[in-house]
């Protein structure tokens, strides 16, 4: 008897998988035919590997409770609030699968600088030296969306780190496999000698509701001469929140870029949930300015303008929303869009399209006046070409059936006139040859009475002894 057994296993750290597939194969030595027709398949098992390839390009962990991540964070996002910080689930190695943020802000006038201590030990790069795997990020500014100063893993130290301005972004990742010590920092505010230019408060917005407008004209006049008058880009953002487990539609009224089709002059940035760049939704710095539906209860726009491109307008409205499944009904208070979303019954008929598609106005009018019609929608555009195409073809047919009258008239005038020329011909040959005279009777001596249609006109024959009128009786 042949026993051939293959045993597949793979094992790894915290959150490993394992894998086990044995196969077992029993061939009787009695059977060398049976032997024969089944070599080919034993060969491919044991050459082929059972399941598939497995590569190290950063394990995919399964998302980890929020309250559970919001603890592993504390060291990050808090440290011991002396002006230090640590990996997540410090001082044991940080945990799979976990993202933790963190902004330092100094005073105005300071800068922040960061200095790495003790021990950094972060998952290796890969081959191509990129940090995908495990890695702490760091922006110079206070958004997720400010320059990227680098990616750092491994376990060399980083350099240490100063802001250009008064803040620094950070953010932690790990994947799903493979976790190591982490780092200990420090950090300090250091005053900024060369600083001339005047303080001003960050030009921000945090607005929310069913629905409100947005724009440029949120911005002060303090910001737009700042930012002319010192040669510094102006940076905005609005922050809109909805309701929890609500969702918020915005859409762009007016859209117009100084600098359109230049990205480095101005552009407005849509953010969902957060303003890193995964959760950047829209990149805007053309001539359209799409509309967009969040996935999250809070909603960033980023305006940005330097230079030649400060003086750029837009207005944008959100609305809050409500997203329900196709067979649920709108709850009590709503209006259903017909398009599994539900807005505040209030914001019907209010002048604004707060519905994707605008179904909130569709049947609203106001006393004395008709229904109004939006002529941009596209339905509305199909129904006008409709009727201009139905109008345009019954007055071409009322066209041609009038020629055809007309045509076909002339034709009998013209046949009339010819039959009338024709009898007029006829009489005018009677009138010169005379009447013709009436044969008389053989037997009786009487005058035949000939027949209109003998003479091919009419025969009138005189009275009896010329009577009267011819002759006057005496």
């Amino acid at each position: 008897m042949i026993s051939v057994t293959i045993v597949t296993k793979l094992d790894d750290q915290q959150h490993s998988s394992s894998a086990v597939a044995m196969f077992s194969l029993q061939v009787l030595s009695s059977s060398p035919r049976l032997l024969s027709l089944l070599w080919l398949p034993l060969l491919l098992l044991l050459v082929l590997p059972l399941g598939p390839k497995v590569t190290r390009a950063g394990g995919v962990a399964r998302p980890m409770d929020p309250q559970l991540q919001e603890e592993y964070c504390k060291n990050f996002t808090y440290g011991n609030g002396r002006s230090e910080f640590f990996s997540p689930g410090f001082p044991r190695n940080y945990p799979a699968g976990i993202k933790c943020f963190r902004t330092i802000s100094a005073d105005y006038g300071y800068f922040v600088r960061v200095d790495f201590r003790d021990f950094f030990h972060i998952e290796p790069p890969t081959n191509e030296g990129n940090c995908d795997y495990d890695y702490l990020e760091i922006r110079d500014g206070d958004q997720g969306y400010s320059p990227l100063i680098n990616k750092f893993c491994g376990s060399s130290f980083p350099p240490i780190i100063t802001s250009s301005g008064g803040s620094l972004w950070l953010r932690f990742v790990s994947d799903g496999t493979i976790q190591y010590d982490g780092f200990r920092a420090v950090y300090e505010f250091i005053p900024n000698p060369l600083e001339s230019i005047p303080f001003i408060s960050k030009c921000e917005f945090e607005i929310g509701g069913a629905t409100d407008y947005i724009g440029s004209s949120n911005i002060s006049e303090e910001h737009v001469s700042h930012a002319s008058s010192h040669g510094v880009p102006l940076d905005c953002t609005w922050i809109i929140r909805a309701e929890e487990n609500k969702k918020i539609y915005l859409q762009f009224t007016q859209y117009e870029l100084q600098m359109p089709n230049d990205c480095n002059y101005n552009f407005i940035q849509v953010f969902d949930g957060k303003t890193d760049v995964e959760h950047r939704k829209h990149y805007f710095c053309g001539s359209v300015a799409d509309s967009y539906v969040s996935e999250s209860d809070v909603l960033y726009v980023r305006f940005y303008g330097d230079e030649k491109g400060i003086a750029s307008e837009f207005v944008a409205v959100f609305t809050e929303m409500l997203k329900i499944d196709d067979v649920e009904e709108c709850p009590e208070g709503s209006y259903d869009c017909d398009d599994t979303y539900c807005i505040d019954e209030n914001l019907k008929c209010n002048g604004v399209r707060n519905c994707k598609f605008g179904w909130d106005e569709e049947s609203c009018a106001t006393e004395g006046e008709g229904i109004p019609l939006d002529m941009t929608a596209p339905h509305v555009i199909i129904i006008l070409l409709l009727l201009i195409f139905i109008i345009v073809g019954m007055c071409a047919g009322m066209i041609y059936n009038l020629h055809r009258k007309l045509t076909v008239d002339k034709e009998d005038i013209i046949a009339s006139r010819k039959s009338l020329a024709s009898l007029a011909d006829s009489r005018d040959f009677l009138d010169e040859a005379g009447p013709p005279s009436p044969p008389k009777s053989r037997a009786s001596g009487r005058v035949m009475a000939m027949t209109p249609e003998d003479l091919n006109a009419c025969y009138v024959p005189g009275p009896p002894s010329g009577g009267f009128p011819f002759n006057s009786r005496s």
